[in-house]
């Protein structure tokens, strides 16, 4: 009987996981910013390694990113990013969906308020997955 519950419990589980919803970019307007979708997808069509990004889809109870000093989350944290941070990446350095940072920026507040530069310096690694494509 146990094994039978088990077995029931695992296939409900697959079914759930198989039509759950995919995970999608946060598509927003924050003041003077417009995310318009995950970065990665535009990285192929560019035809260089150099890319910038926003920060975004951190609206969760931590609101930031981490950028590690390797691509995991085993490795140590080398700096935290607010939503709308800009980071500037070497696509060409990727490592499953991690993407190597080169530097960082801010030009707007998190909630898109138009302010001077503000330079993040910041070398390491990113989940791709908090990545957005923007219009400024």
């Amino acid at each position: 009987m146990v094994k039978m519950r088990t077995g029931r419990a695992v296939i409900a589980l697959l079914v759930a996981i198989s039509v759950a919803p995919p995970v999608l970019a946060e598509r927003a307007q924050y003041g003077s910013v417009m995310l318009v979708g995950l970065a990665r997808d535009n990285w192929s069509s560019t035809g260089s390694s150099n890319a910038y990004a926003m920060v975004c889809n951190v609206n969760g109870p931590d609101g930031f990113l981490t950028v590690r000093s390797g691509p995991g989350t085993d490795f140590a944290e080398v700096r935290a990013f607010n939503r709308l941070s800009i980071l500037q990446l070497d696509t060409s350095q990727r490592r499953g969906r991690w993407v190597r940072v080169v530097d960082g920026f801010r030009i707007t507040t998190k909630d898109g308020a138009p302010q001077a530069r503000k330079n993040l310096t910041v070398q390491g690694w990113a989940h791709d997955g908090y990545l957005c494509s923007f219009i400024y």
